[in-house]
């Protein structure tokens, strides 16, 4: 299960041509990498969708040139997400979701920007 410490909307973006808010989610548990989840609106209009995950291993000693030693960003596949561990993965991807939407100031820029 990936524990939600913070949450902070950074900016808006694009993916695959619809809007999308850029949050970056830093982890409760010490092993987790911080996530930059991608949310656009539902295609009913009234909810959110989590359209793309990264996971950022990026380390600011090493990362700050052209470096080759490790993938700083890794998407991570819906599927993938939550893959091991309990409750189900299906139900952690949930609870994930639920958990980023319960923050009210990631809540209200999320109205703000994605109309």
């Amino acid at each position: 299960m990936y524990y939600i410490k913070d949450a902070k909307f950074r900016r808006m973006a694009e993916f695959n041509g619809v809007p999308c808010a850029e949050i970056q989610v830093s982890p409760g548990a010490v092993d987790d990498p911080d996530l930059f989840v991608y949310i656009a609106r539902d295609s009913s209009g009234t909810g959110y969708d989590i359209v793309r995950m990264v996971r950022s291993y990026a380390d600011l000693e090493i990362d700050w040139f052209n470096n080759n030693l490790h993938d700083a960003y890794a998407v991570v596949s819906e599927e993938n997400f939550g893959d091991h561990g309990w409750p189900e993965p299906a139900q952690q991807r949930k609870q994930f979701k639920e958990n980023l939407l319960s923050n009210n100031d990631i809540v209200a820029k999320l109205e703000q920007y994605l109309t």
